[in-house]
């Protein structure tokens, strides 16, 4: 008797110790596929910041309501780094855009030209240009995302956009003139006490124009550089812009200041789905935000921005 109760003690005790092992190792198993789906979303947060915006910016600038945010808080050897690439750019000459509405695209067109920029490959077709009038292509090119150089010239009057003049000498001493689309970007991961252990992520967007595509990230926002807004204002105004009237009147927004981090520069420019022909480096901040107040506490919600379009967010 005393035997068998030990032996049915044991097969109990052997029991619960698998139970415990399946649950730790489909526990591990859950927080591993969690982290894959971040890095994930991470990396296409990245990798669509070309098309940001995809159609024109919203040009609506901040739309804080007075709030205002501090400083970027960012690492020393970042900062050293910051600092590096802006020393290498004091002497760059900048396009300057005049702010009038005649002749912008013309004068833009001839500037980007002069440094051996394709404008035909560079943009869809535009109204204010004289080179670029509609072609057959036209709805071609509007489907894969090519934006106008009106498009180009509101990023640059949002301060969305900076283009810089390089020059590079050849071995026979002959100089050639270049440029670099220079736009930050903050990618902004969001979380919620209301969702413990999860993060807010944009599944699909569909623009004005219907146009619909997947997106699969965080949440991301271009820096109004050219008007020194810091990567901090920059998330603030995206959270309450993209997420529109899905937030609540009352909403509380937390962005961590001290969690904000800058990513390295990539070491050569690349080339955008927006603008194909024309180089761009981009700089990426990261930060963390708990918001506590949005319209619906539902795993999945829609939202509309001011420039009616719309998008489909989850909670993962």
């Amino acid at each position: 008797m005393v035997m068998r109760r030990s032996i049915l003690c044991n097969a109990f005790s052997l029991g619960r110790n698998h139970r415990r092992r399946s649950f730790q190792q489909q526990q591990q198993q859950q927080q591993q596929q969690q982290r894959t789906r971040e890095k994930s979303w991470k990396r296409n947060s990245l990798k669509n910041a070309s098309s940001l915006a995809a159609f024109g910016s919203r040009g609506e600038g901040s739309r804080s309501g007075g709030d205002t945010m501090g400083s970027s808080i960012i690492s020393e050897k970042e900062k050293k780094e910051e600092k590096k690439d802006d020393d290498e750019d004091e002497e760059v000459v900048c396009y300057e855009h005049d702010g009038k509405n005649t002749g912008d695209a013309r004068k833009l067109e001839a500037w980007l030209t002069q440094r051996g920029i394709n404008v035909r490959e560079t943009f869809s077709p535009s109204s204010s240009s004289s080179a670029l009038s509609p072609s057959k292509n036209e709805n071609e090119d509007t489907q894969n995302g090519l934006k106008s150089i009106d498009d180009l010239l509101k990023e640059i009057e949002n301060g969305e956009t900076v283009l810089t003049e390089h020059e590079t000498t050849h071995d026979d001493g002959t100089v050639k003139l270049s440029c670099i689309r220079r736009v930050s970007v903050v990618v902004v991961e969001i979380t919620s006490k209301s969702k413990p252990n999860k993060k807010l992520v944009e599944y699909e967007q569909t623009l004005p124009s219907g146009l619909a595509r997947k997106r699969e990230r965080f949440l991301s926002e271009k820096i109004m550089s050219g008007k020194g807004e810091t990567p901090l204002e920059a998330a603030k105004r995206g959270i309450r812009e993209e997420l529109g009237d899905a937030l609540s009147p009352k909403a509380v927004i937390n962005i961590d200041e001290t969690s904000l981090r800058s990513l390295p520069l990539s070491s050569k420019p690349s080339f955008s789905q927006s603008y194909k022909a024309l180089p761009t480096r981009y700089r990426f901040y990261e930060v963390n935000c708990e918001i506590d107040g949005l319209a619906e506490d539902k795993d999945e919600f829609t939202s509309t921005e001011k420039c009616g379009t719309k998008a489909v967010w989850k909670w993962v």
